[in-house]
Parts: structure tokens; sequence; C-alpha cells
């Protein structure tokens, strides 16, 4: 099949519809696809099959997502990314493509982008492989730059951006082609915010602690000055250190939970996507009549489906598991009925030193500072808590209902 060259500003057309597949095997072979495939990338299947599947790369797109994708599907794990691919007579094609191991290599299922997630990588992948090929950085260095481009963007991990990015594409998709609202995609992207905002407020926690970090030393040094008249005030300061400790630990435990809320919703959220994708890539191939198709290709598709939907069906339990951080908020609220306590017994017994007490009025109002933004923080946790069990609950009611 012969095709005329055509100006590299030129897209290869396909529908919003229509879903790519193509199987390869451990390296990176193609051993399979649909038509759609074949058609877009406007070469024959003898030039398609057991070829390299680079063969339709894009120099456009950084030597980084290679790396990241070759490293996360030979670890075991899925990984959604957009491509963009040229096609044999030069035109270009962008995809959201999902790349998941198999046994024997790997399935790839492809959509066609159109999300404000898509604008921002459209201008963020040329700029990248442009400073590759100006700096000469190898691939690891690039996928750093990448790496902080995704922070950049708000999102904690790559992991958290290809689920929040497969969400966005999906619902975009739906109503181009006029789709009912997906309730359980809805319902995830509500989690995955929730998980930010409870990150956030972990961290704020975290920064004002850090910022009083000194305060009990300073009550020590006033102690110390003062000599046996201070006494009572490094009292005062070594029960601060006491509940600084504690506060600390708990504080740390309730940012180690926060990240595994996160993790979980995001791992929900991409497994459930990744399920619905391949279910109407498996429809897809039942439709096709031109392709390398066959009962095992569908099959693979129907498997992996279902074991996707298993696995995400398992992290909506473990979501619900993992919020319950209300031990957590009533520790951190009862060591800040402490750090109220002690600022109240300090400010009447230092105010007997008036040497000092410019000094310690300005560390009682810091405790104060502290103490109410620990407070406001926990009252947010707490409604983010509830909103959590919440969605969950009615996650998981959509698809007992789907089942």
């Amino acid at each position: 099949m012969q095709y005329d060259p055509a100006p590299a500003s030129e897209e290869s057309p396909f529908g919003f519809d229509e879903l790519f597949f193509s199987r390869t095997d451990e390296a990176g072979i193609i051993r399979a696809g649909n038509a759609v495939f074949q058609r877009v990338s406007r070469y024959s299947w003898d030039e398609l099959l057991n070829k390299p599947h680079k063969i339709i790369r894009h120099p456009d797109v950084p030597r980084a997502v290679f790396r990241l994708l070759w490293n996360t599907i030979k670890a075991g794990s899925p990984i959604g990314a957009y491509v963009k691919n040229r096609s044999k007579d030069g035109r270009h094609y962008w995809v959201f493509a999902i790349v998941t191991p198999i046994e024997g290599g790997y399935l790839s299922v492809r959509l066609r982008p159109s999300s404000d997630f898509f604008q921002i990588i459209q201008k963020v992948y040329p700029a990248l492989a442009a400073d590759e090929r100006r700096e000469n950085l190898d691939p690891d260095a690039s996928l750093a730059l990448l790496s902080g481009q995704i922070q950049g963007l708000g999102f904690a991990s790559y992991p958290a951006f290809m689920a929040a990015a497969l969400g966005r594409e999906l619902a975009a998709r739906d109503i181009v082609l006029g789709r009912p609202v997906d309730q359980s995609l809805r319902h995830l992207d509500e989690l995955r915010g929730l998980a930010d905002g409870l990150l956030q407020n972990a961290h704020r926690m975290k920064a004002a602690y850090k910022q009083n970090e000194i305060v009990p030393m300073n009550f020590r040094i006033l102690a110390s000055q003062l000599g046996q008249d201070g006494d009572a005030i490094g009292v005062i300061s070594n029960n601060y250190v006491l509940l600084s400790d504690d506060m600390r630990n708990v504080l740390d435990l309730l940012m180690r939970a926060a990240y595994e809320v996160q993790r979980a919703i995001n791992d929900s959220y991409f497994l459930l996507a990744v399920a619905r994708v391949q279910c109407e890539a498996a429809n897809v191939f039942r439709n096709e009549g031109d392709s390398t198709s066959s009962s095992e290709e569908m099959q693979r598709l129907d498997r992996q489906a279902a074991d996707y939907l298993s696995r995400a069906k398992l992290s909506l339990t473990d979501i619900a598991v993992k919020t319950k951080f209300r031990d957590y908020c009533l520790e951190m609220n009862r060591l800040s009925t402490g750090l109220e306590v002690m600022r109240v017994v300090g400010k009447v017994e230092c105010s007997r030193h008036v040497s000092v007490k410019e000094r310690v009025d300005k560390l009682l109002s810091d405790l104060q500072t502290f103490q109410m933004e620990i407070a406001s923080a926990l009252q947010e946790i707490d409604r983010i808590n509830l909103s959590i069990e919440a969605e969950t609950a009615a996650l998981i009611k959509e698809e007992k209902m789907a089942a």
C-alpha cells in the first residue's frame, strides 16, 4: 500500500469513536493490531507485523516518555501517556496510549485526546525534546525534567497525573460522542480532588510545625537567663518539648496515611478507566473486518479488563479502610488543647518577669498562631474525611449496580 508523502504538519485523521489496538512481544515487536492502527499509520500489515513498534515513533516525543513507559511496564504495572506518532507518509497523530503487561508481552489501546491536559502536553513535549537534543540529555536526566514539570502542574507523581489525565480524556470523549457521564469516574475524580486536599492540609500542619520548632529552645534560653526564677518557665519548656515530639509523630502518621489514600484512589481511578477502554476496544475488534484480530486477541482484552476491574474494586475497599483518620485527628486535637493550656499557664507565669515580657509575648503569640493553624487544618481534614467516606460509599454502590 503506497501513500504520497505529506507535510509533517498534517494530521493522519481518525475519529473520537475509534480506538487503536496493538500487541507486542517483550522486545516491543508488533505481533497483532486492529484496522484503525493499520489505517492511521498508513503502513501495510506486511510493513507492521514483526517490526519494532517504534516504527511509528515521532521525534517530538521526548525520550523521557519512553524511558518512563518501559520502566513501568517492565516492572509489571500499566501506564498511560500522551504520545505523538508519525505515519509512513510523514503525517502525525496524537493518542493517549494505555500500555499494559500481559504474559509474553504488552497490550496497547489508544484513543484520541482532546482535554485541557492534552493542550498542555502539546507544548511540553516538543520543548523537552528540543532540550534533549540541544543539551544531549540522557533519558534519565530528561525524565527528571519531565517529573519536575508534572509536579509543577500540581501532581505529586506521574501515576497521579496519568490517572487524572485518562479520566479527563474519557470525560471529554464522552461529551464529543454524546455519551452520558460515567458516574464511577465522576466519583473517582471527586475522590482524587479530596485526596489532594487531604495532603495539602497535612503539609500545611507540617509546615506550621517546622516554623515553630525553635520555640522550646527559646523558652529554655529564657529560663536559663532567669536562673532560679526561671524554673517554672523551664518546666513549661520541657512540657512543650514532650507535646511537640508527640505531635510530630502523629503528623508523620497522618502524612503517611494521606499518601496511602491518594495512591489507592489513583490506582482505582486508573484501573477502572483502563478496564472501560479495554472493554470498548474488545467490542471494536468484534465489529472490524479488516484487521489481524482474532478471538484470542479479544479474549486477552476481556480477561485483562476483568482483572483490572477486580483490582480497582479491591482498591476501593482499600480507600474505605484508609480513610479512618479520626483517631489521628482526635489525638492532634488533644495535643493542640494541651498547647493551649500550656500557653495560658505560660502567659500567667511569664507575666511576673517584666524583663523578658516582650520576648515572652512574642513566643506565646507564635504558639497561639501555630495552634490556630493546626486547629483550622484539622477541621478541614475532618470535613474531607467525611466527604471521602461519602464518595467512596457512592462509588461502591455504583459499581455494585453496574456489576
